[in-house]
């Protein structure tokens, strides 16, 4: 059996199971990983349900170091009940967690708004999926911006191009926002191994 605790320990223990009482683990060893410095932030426009949840769990087994819930016009949450949901959104990241035997956890941020994320994102670790963007190579340490269902406004776009964030472009379909977000988090991943 392995263990993590989402603070960089993995153990390897042994189970065992009695008629009665508790269950008792050994064991055996235990490894400190070193925190990752590198790797994706994904940011996403906020979904509703099931699809936000699908996303939180699978940013978590492709590596994603940080995700961030962006409320944008067209977003299927505003600020405050997306922000009632973050409670929600780290618990199921850290049974991703255990899950996928990850030794980090990833962060999950406070919902913010576009214009917020933007002016926190570091020049130059900007990009957005977009379907007129191109192939991007050495996408470390970036932040991948996934739009809501809907897309973003003409607005939202311009102070995206405004800030230089480059596009990124997942295929020739449409694709729906989780399947877009888990696309380009595996993109951005393999671009920078």
């Amino acid at each position: 059996m392995i263990l993590t605790n989402g603070e960089g320990v993995r153990a390897d223990g042994t189970i065992h199971v009695r008629r009665r009482g508790p269950v008792e683990v050994t064991i055996d060893t235990v490894v400190h990983a070193a925190e990752p410095q590198a790797g994706p932030t994904l940011a996403i426009g906020v979904l509703a349900g099931s699809a936000m949840d699908l996303v939180v769990q699978k940013a978590v087994e492709l590596g994603v170091l940080r995700l961030v819930p962006v409320c944008c016009r067209r977003s299927q949450l505003g600020l405050d009940r997306a922000g009632k949901r973050l409670d929600h959104w780290l618990r199921l990241s850290r049974q991703a967690l255990k899950q996928c035997r990850r030794e980090w956890a990833m962060a999950v941020s406070s919902p913010v708004t576009l214009p917020d994320l933007i002016d926190a994102t570091e020049p130059g670790r900007g990009i957005v999926a977009h379907p007129a963007g191109g192939v991007i190579v050495g996408a470390d340490r970036t932040t991948l911006l996934v739009g809501p269902e809907g897309g973003f406004t003409s607005d939202e776009e311009g102070a995206l191009e405004q800030a230089r964030w480059r596009r990124l472009r997942l295929g020739p379909h449409v694709l729906r926002a989780e399947t877009a977000a888990i696309a380009g988090t595996a993109v951005l991943i393999n671009s920078s191994s």
